[in-house]
């Protein structure tokens, strides 16, 4: 399944992924999935139909709850928004632990898009 080109994650792997099925299979790539969910949009929306792979709902869940977290530093997700209003996806509170693991991928992340 072809998808959107990726804003964040292109630039770590040094070239486009073309599929869904290519970024899933590449597990230092796929790490890094949450974090183009809050910087793409419309990725979400095209992978709506691996949804009931628990990989791709944690990384859905996580660039939630990271979103809510420090909404003010982004600008508008219409699509997390939606599934967080839907109670689709619930997110969790970051917890020191949780923070500590994925703090330098978030501001890689934030560095990549020039949000800070």
């Amino acid at each position: 399944m072809k998808i959107p080109h990726l804003v964040y994650i292109s630039s770590i792997s040094g070239r486009d992924i073309g599929s869904a099925e290519e970024l899933i299979r590449d597990e230092r790539l796929f790490k890094h999935l949450w974090t183009e969910f809050i910087l793409n949009p419309d990725l979400i929306r095209s992978l709506t139909s691996y949804a009931d792979n628990n990989n791709i709902k944690d990384a859905i869940t996580d660039a939630l709850s990271w979103y809510l977290a420090f909404r003010w530093i982004f600008p508008d997700n219409p699509t997390l928004d939606e599934l967080y209003k839907n109670g689709v996806i619930v997110p969790y509170r970051i917890s020191n632990k949780v923070y500590r693991q994925k703090i330098r991928g978030f501001l890689k992340g934030l560095l990549y898009a020039g949000l800070c």
